[in-house]
């Protein structure tokens, strides 16, 4: 199910200046003892802690891709990427936790009208929304006086919802006599909603094999009457901003991509420090031996050219987004750059772990915690292997034309 953006309009805002993102990434890296610190009683909660989503709102990360005329910082997609990768690094569920918050609130900027929208980001542009905003639609809209009666049935992966000020949820659109309402495509109307939580029940599921601190369990929206200007069909004029002209999947992927770079970061520094000058076997200094540096060359080089490429793809998109011309092609980019990494991501954390012998034993070790978090990190559905076959014609058309092209 894909979010229909309004039509893109040109907007006077280039990449961010590297002095501005570093600013920014050293912020975030300011957190990490608190980060770190908080691991433990995330996992047993089975959601980040609120000490460290206060943390980051309190440092300003949570204005970092809202527009400046919104109040925000007006980061560049790139950039927050490389902010985000900084708080995957730290840990992936933090950084899942606070990419899905960041992203997730961008998504009704695209859907509700501005007045509403400035609303949910709040006088500080810090506040937050987020949740299951495709797949399944679980619940209803039906209006009545005052708005819309809705609920929901229960619906899954509500990651770092406990937290938000706003849960989106989809729903079919009813009429007053309580039939769905069907669109000029013959299928049934389905709407964005965003929910107070105070609307929300959590069942607290939650107990994954990895990611252990996202809270991605299921959530249900009560039944309750919704007023219009919290659902996509409300009357407005939309913010017109390049973060939202890029549109639905690249901002999709940008919450996956940092987590997988981030955690592929973590396990090259890990790896390193647990080389240096250790004895393996007959190998007096691991991070000396030849075989384990050929290793070592190989695994950051994937890491280098996964960052590289996702980079690249969100400059272009986001170049693209600021004249308000983005192609199938550089859409197709950041899907081809995302999938990448994360098929790279596997190789290195295994890699990784297999040279820290002994240190990754333990149940409580960073290696096994990251390889924990890559087990569950490469079963969305978004970086599924046969999603390629959905931006794939892109590619082959781009590179058929510049095969004819050079004849």
């Amino acid at each position: 199910m894909t979010i229909q953006a309004e039509a893109p309009v040109a907007v006077e805002r280039g990449l961010t200046d590297p002095e501005i993102t570093d600013h920014w990434v050293a912020v975030a890296r300011s957190l990490a003892p608190l980060v770190e610190s908080e691991v433990a009683q995330g996992t047993e909660d089975k959601l980040v802690t609120r000490k460290v989503v206060q943390a980051w709102k309190d440092a300003g990360l949570y204005r970092l891709l809202v527009p400046t005329q919104l109040g925000g910082e007006g980061l560049d997609s790139a950039s927050f990427l490389a902010v985000a990768e900084e708080v995957s690094r730290q840990d992936a569920s933090a950084g899942w936790t606070f990419a899905i918050h960041t992203v997730g609130s961008m998504f009704p900027g695209l859907l509700l009208p501005e007045s509403s929208y400035r609303m949910i980001v709040g006088e500080n542009a810090d506040r937050i929304a987020c949740g299951f905003a495709f797949g399944k639609v679980p619940g209803t809209a039906r209006p009545v006086d005052g708005g819309y009666l809705v609920e929901s049935e229960p619906m899954p992966f509500g990651s770092g919802t406990q937290h938000v000020d706003r849960v989106a949820c989809k729903l079919f659109l009813l009429d007053r006599d309580g039939e769905r309402v069907i669109g000029d495509d013959g299928a049934p109307t389905v709407v964005s909603a965003y929910i107070d939580p105070i609307d929300v029940q959590w069942l607290h599921n939650w107990d994954p094999a990895g990611l252990h601190g996202t809270g991605s369990g299921f959530y249900r929206v009560t039944e309750h009457v919704l007023e219009e200007q919290w659902l996509s069909l409300a009357p407005g004029e939309r913010v017109s901003d390049p973060v939202f002209s890029q549109g639905f999947l690249p901002l999709v992927h940008l919450h996956h991509s940092s987590v997988a770079l981030g955690i592929c970061k973590r396990a090259i520094e890990e790896v390193a420090k647990s080389a240096k000058g250790r004895r393996r076997g007959e190998v007096p200094a691991l991070d000396e031996n030849g075989v384990f540096q050929s290793d070592f060359v190989r695994i950051d080089s994937l890491y280098q050219s996964a960052r590289a490429l996702l980079m690249s793809a969100y400059q272009q998109v986001w170049e693209a987004a600021c004249v308000g011309q983005v192609s199938e092609l550089q859409t197709a980019r950041v899907e081809q750059a995302d999938h990448y990494a994360h098929r790279v991501l596997r190789d290195i954390v295994s890699t990784a772990s297999v040279w820290a012998g002994s240190d990754a034993i333990p149940r409580d070790n960073v290696f096994a915690r990251l390889s924990r978090d890559t087990a569950v990190a490469l079963n969305h559905l978004m970086l599924s292997p046969h999603q390629t076959a959905n931006f794939a014609p892109a590619l082959l058309a781009d590179a058929q034309t510049v095969a004819s092209n050079a004849l």
